[in-house]
């Protein structure tokens, strides 16, 4: 014989439920006690709370109402009124509710935590932190606002303040999962990325089915290139979540950034194919734009492959997963016209996106032509993704800008405001670098869309029309290379690479504390960029030079610094006893470093790009492998554009290692091409030719679009 549960007991159990965060469990018992006059108020709340916790917020707000509608005086519901106002974005009508709960409730830690985060939220991150400690000094084990201020720490780069107060969490939970988790956070934001796998596995010890932590773990160690542990990761994540495409394709479309070797990029590039291979197959993967994902592609460019079938692959199994979404996205937006708005206006209006308009080589190739382009003809936009870092490069560029733009992170107000603008061309300066940035091309925002040199090669995306080249930069036959249709523009480098950007002052060797009278060969590319076949290179240099030294710059990570070292030993033995790395340095410090070497190398099958013009800027001697792609052409195209007479462009293996060895040995062939190059690299900077020649091609590119519309 059953027995009726109390409305006591019914309320217990809900609040026991709502403690361990069950709280669809706990709103049927909730639903029971609005019958219940001495509960009701409560119930009604609760139920609110719980929905809003559950995600659905208007639900919840409707329930919080209620209860205010019977006791506009109820605190825990004017705290849940507040809670769903912040979840809805009215921030500042939250901000002001806890501001004034505050005052009655000063030690409360809902509403200061609340208050916190609407503060968080409007970017007032020293008030919140201000709140929270005041907080503290009267609730000091409060877990959830100890947390909570080491996250603003951080977020305001006080990274040390935050292990520190993370530690204090600790104290108090010495099985706080979040802790553990922040303290992960912290070390990669530093690049303690060995620290970081510390903290997550611990997290995880306490939580094995998180997925959050085991695609962060997944993710680090795919960033020190240990990919068969990444792979394990990313599968235990995908169990929790088989519909996720992000988490079936992280698990096969993974390229290590420092391979150990040419066959471990050739045994990860038979899985990239086989993944897809696998996921073009499953109906049931969902692109699911809150799970984080890897930019699958980014790598494929530095093996000297001709990727462009293999990228288009890629994106037409993205375009499949996204076709929901996009058109969706198509439905509801308003109704735009494609024609743009030549025929309303004088001016061209065209749009220069991407994340990295901040202190990025990016900047660096697309300020020239932003700011040059002939403002009588052209009406510039520049559209910043909402990750993009503020800093005094990018107020640089938005004030040589006609209009800038930030777009907001979710993807139908991207596709709102690029087609609100009404472009006639949209530039995508960078695709392929980000996770889901390939979508933006899909959603045919302009009638014209173009990429470039920014990445040096094709997107592999027929959404995008054009590719912007020059002719003397690419190969023969160069056209089969490209998705979009290539434009190969007069001269040898698509870029306006303005010289004022550069900073020199003279620092000797001493200063790097290098040693003064040996011959100095400078490797000074990222690694990611050094294919394990230039450690062969490298040895054959140092064996047919034994009195050469060997410079690199440090990586951001010490773990990658050392698995390239580790890789060199192998590979490259002699030269790796006479390696000297240096740690990361500022722009002109490096500027200053490119004139201490002797001669610098251009890495093979991905060469140099914006250093091209730094290492000319100070006249070093660039040795280069001029190969069958854009991205190994940029060095020898520069030597043709300042015209020297002794190029040291190699066209094999062989053929560069000799160069290399014959300007070890004569020093004052070295220095006439040092001289030849100062006395000629203005032939490569403020290129405002290559400027009006893009002005000319869009322009009739507008022309053409317009007779095809009408």
């Amino acid at each position: 014989m059953s027995t009726q549960r109390l409305p006591e007991d019914t309320y217990l159990e809900a609040h026991r439920l709502i403690g361990s965060k069950h709280y669809k469990e706990a709103v049927p018992y909730l639903v029971k006690l609005l019958h219940e006059d001495k509960y009701h108020l409560r119930a009604l709340s609760n139920i609110g709370g719980c929905l809003l916790q559950m995600g659905h917020i208007r639900s919840g707000l409707k329930f919080v109402e209620r209860a205010l509608n019977r006791d506009p005086s109820y605190i825990p519901a004017v705290i849940n009124q507040a809670e769903a106002l912040r979840a809805m974005n009215d921030v500042e009508t939250a901000a002001s509710i806890y501001e004034d709960l505050s005052l009655n409730y000063p030690s409360d830690g809902l509403i200061n935590i609340g208050l916190a985060k609407a503060y968080m939220l409007m970017k007032k991150d020293r008030q919140a932190l201000e709140t929270l400690e005041k907080h503290l000094s009267l609730n000091p084990t409060n877990v959830e606002a100890i947390l909570l201020k080491g996250e603003i720490q951080s977020n305001l780069d006080d990274h040390l303040s935050a292990i520190r107060t993370f530690g204090d969490a600790l104290a108090c939970d010495p099985k706080c999962c979040k802790a553990l988790t922040n303290l992960g956070v912290v070390m990669v934001r530093i690049n303690q990325l060995e620290n970081a796998i510390t903290y997550f596995t611990k997290a995880l010890e306490l939580e094995p089915d998180s997925q959050i932590n085991l695609h962060r773990k997944a993710q680090i160690l795919f960033n020190l290139s240990r990919v068969s542990e990444a792979r394990s990761y990313y599968a235990e994540a995908h169990k929790s979540d088989q519909k996720s495409a992000a988490l079936f394709l992280n698990r096969f479309l993974l390229i290590p950034g420092i391979p150990t070797s040419t066959e471990e990029i050739e045994t990860c590039r038979e899985t990239f194919v086989r993944g897809l291979e696998l996921a073009e197959k499953e109906d049931g993967l969902v692109l699911d734009l809150d799970q984080d994902s890897l930019p699958h592609t980014f790598s494929l460019a530095y093996h000297n492959k001709n990727d462009r079938f293999l990228l288009e692959r890629y994106i037409n199994l993205m375009r499949r997963l996204a076709a929901p979404l996009l058109e969706k996205l198509r439905q509801e937006r308003d109704p735009y016209s494609t024609k743009g708005r030549f025929a309303e206006s004088d001016k061209v209006k065209i749009g220069f996106l991407s994340q990295y308009f901040s202190k990025h080589s990016n900047t660096l190739a697309f300020e020239g032509l932003i700011q040059y382009l002939d403002r009588s003809l052209f009406e510039v936009y520049l559209i910043h993704t909402y990750n993009s870092k503020r800093d005094d490069w990018r107020d640089r560029l938005d004030r040589i800008s006609d209009h800038s733009i930030v777009l907001t992170k979710d993807l139908a107000g991207i596709n709102n405001t690029l087609c609100s603008l009404e472009l006639d061309i949209l530039f995508f300066t960078d695709i392929g670098m980000n996770s889901y940035d390939f979508l933006f091309p899909l959603l045919a925002a302009a009638p014209i869309q173009l990429t470039g040199w920014g990445i040096p090669h094709t997107s592999g995306i027929s959404e995008i029309d054009y590719y912007i080249s020059c002719d003397k930069l690419e190969p023969p036959d160069a056209d089969d290379l490209y998705t979009e249709k290539l434009v190969k523009l007069p001269g040898g480098i698509p870029c306006c690479f303005i010289s004022e950007t550069l900073d020199y002052t003279y620092l000797p060797r001493e200063y790097f504390i290098l040693p003064p009278s040996v011959t100095l060969i400078g490797c000074l590319q990222s690694f990611h960029k050094l294919h394990p076949d230039f450690d062969n290179i490298l040895e054959e240099i140092a064996i047919k030079n034994p009195d050469v030294g060997f410079v690199f710059v440090e990586d951001a990570s010490a773990a990658r610094t050392k698995m390239f070292l580790e890789r060199l030993s192998k590979n490259a033995p002699t030269a790796y006893e006479r390696y000297i790395t240096l740690a990361l340095m500022n722009r002109a410090e490096y500027h200053a470093l490119c004139a201490c070497m002797d001669i610098l190398l251009d890495p093979i099958y991905y060469g140099s790009g914006i250093t091209f013009f730094e290492a000319s800027f100070v006249g070093t001697p660039i040795v280069t492998l001029e190969g069958g792609y854009l991205r190994s052409r940029v060095v020898a195209c520069g030597y043709r554009e300042m015209e020297i007479a002794d190029k040291p462009i190699a066209s094999t293996k062989e053929e560069y290692v000799h160069i290399v060895t014959s300007l070890v040995q004569d020093r004052d062939r070295r220095m006439n091409i040092r001289e030849s190059i100062l006395k000629n690299n203005y032939r490569v900077f403020n290129r405002v030719d290559y400027v009006r020649s893009f002005e000319k091609f869009c322009l009739s590119a507008v022309e053409r679009n317009q007779a095809i519309s009408h």
